[in-house]
């Protein structure tokens, strides 16, 4: 839950900064794989945070007009990606960073619209939230491709037909 002391002006601040260090995680991950797949949606979801912190600053500008925009430090730990993944990450191990940041994002967002006073503030903080839980199954069923099917990112399908000759069965 977010604090009660923060204010719609903090919370959208917060709520750039989030976007934001969301567009700088996409891009490294994207910038991590080598699978084309995996980093052309990477950089697909890297887009649509871009779009959704240029929504948070229309915002921002219409409910604080005269106040410039102060943006907290990231709300990402320093180091997540070099700590978690920088001995030759796993695909798994990538997309599993990507589904934890985006739960929180997602908690955050959920709490905003709990907490904001003003109806098209609520409006859009549970948009965010909803564009971030979509974010999560798009993660999730990446994830779940690489569990089924771990070829299908080593450039080759599992299903391909088998080559080796096999042993014919005798008939009786």
């Amino acid at each position: 839950m977010i604090s009660e002391s923060l204010t719609a002006l903090e919370a959208l601040a917060l709520a750039i900064r989030i976007e934001m260090d969301a567009q700088e995680l996409y891009q490294d991950l994207a910038s991590m794989t080598e699978n084309d797949l995996l980093k052309e949606r990477f950089l697909n979801l890297y887009q649509e945070e871009r779009r959704h912190q240029l929504l948070l600053e229309k915002k921002y500008r219409e409910m604080f007009p005269n106040v410039d925009l102060q943006l907290p430090e990231t709300q990402l730990p320093r180091g997540i990606l070099d700590e978690k993944i920088a001995k030759s990450p796993s695909i798994k191990d990538v997309l599993q960073i990507a589904i934890d940041e985006v739960k929180k994002a997602k908690e955050f967002y959920l709490d905003c619209a709990e907490t904001e006073g003003d109806l098209s503030g609520k409006r859009m903080f549970r948009f965010l939230a909803d564009m971030k839980f979509s974010h999560q199954m798009i993660l999730n069923a990446e994830l779940e491709v690489i569990e089924k099917y771990p070829s299908y990112y080593e450039g080759h399908s599992s299903w391909e037909a088998e080559t080796r000759s096999k042993t014919p069965r005798m008939k009786r």
